[in-house]
């Protein structure tokens, strides 16, 4: 169900109700993780879900913490190794980090490279010397996983996020009081190689090709057993991002107005291919008679 909320399939209260179908009428939790800008950045619109879900009969949100007061039976478990973009692929592959630290992903190996060797070099760094604390602080805001993430090429890519990671790396390490010429110079050099594979992927078609190949993979599975979209239901939905569009465009945020005309547009392609489907099955229940 997380899935099909952040991947904008079910944008109205009344859709998530009738996704959950019976589930809402067992002894049972959904529990679903997301980024809070799933709602209205990366899908215009979806803000409203959110008031309507607070609103909708029949679903009453609790905190986790709450749960033990509903639930007497518990038992433990062991976690299998995972993230929210795991898929079944990775599982079979013993790969669950793959969009982080894939090992057949030779920018992401150098990535961890510099990143271990800039731990190793701060650790080694006497804390109290004069200089230390910048040092430190540069090391770990560098410590962020979108440098990894948008190298995945798992269809995300960003060369500049690739090369903003790997330069704060460097600068951590350079920035180490009485840090020697030579490990300053081998994490440049670090630096440098993921930057060049970074262009090198990109000149080369290899980020095209693993994109377009991880495109058709979740396509599949955001096809697969999408749950259906009453006419009236997309119509409302339309209706409110045409509503924001208008709004966001009268304030000059014009490219904010542009995503919002492609996910409009996205609602309609599926709104007509559902159509057609329709007419596809009724065909053949005419054909069957």
């Amino acid at each position: 169900m997380s899935w099909f909320i952040l991947s904008g399939q079910v944008g109205t209260g009344n859709l998530l109700v009738q996704s959950l179908g019976n589930r809402l009428s067992t002894d049972e939790y959904l529990l679903t993780a997301m980024d809070g800008e799933t709602f209205g950045h990366h899908r215009p619109g979806l803000q409203e879900l959110l008031f309507e879900v607070y609103g909708q009969r029949g679903i009453e949100p609790v905190l986790i913490s709450d749960l033990p007061q509903f639930y007497s039976k518990r038992g433990k478990i062991e976690p299998v190794p995972s993230t929210w973009a795991l898929m079944e692929k990775d599982l079979e592959e013993r790969k669950p980090f793959s969009r982080w630290k894939d090992s057949d992903n030779i920018i992401q190996t150098k990535q961890w490279e510099l990143t271990e060797f800039a731990i190793d070099a701060m650790r080694k760094a006497d804390p109290k010397a004069l200089g230390y604390d910048k040092a430190r602080g540069i090391l770990d805001r560098a410590l962020h996983s979108d440098q990894y993430w948008w190298a995945s090429a798992r269809p995300w890519w960003s060369i500049e996020m690739v090369e903003r990671g790997a330069k704060d790396l460097f600068m951590a390490v350079a920035a180490i009081p009485d840090v020697d010429e030579d490990t300053r110079k081998l994490a440049h050099r670090l630096y440098e190689q993921i930057i060049f594979t970074a262009f090198d992927w990109q000149r080369e078609g290899i980020v095209d090709s693993l994109s377009k190949r991880e495109d058709e993979d979740i396509r599949q599975r955001t096809d697969h057993n999408m749950p259906s979209l009453p006419k009236e239901e997309l119509e409302k939905m339309i209706a409110k991002l045409q509503e924001e569009m208008e709004s966001v465009a009268v304030k000059k945020e014009y490219e904010r107005a542009a995503q919002i005309r492609d996910r409009i547009a996205e609602l309609r392609r599926y709104q007509h291919g559902a159509s057609l489907q329709h007419m596809i099955k009724e065909g053949d229940k005419e054909w069957e008679g």
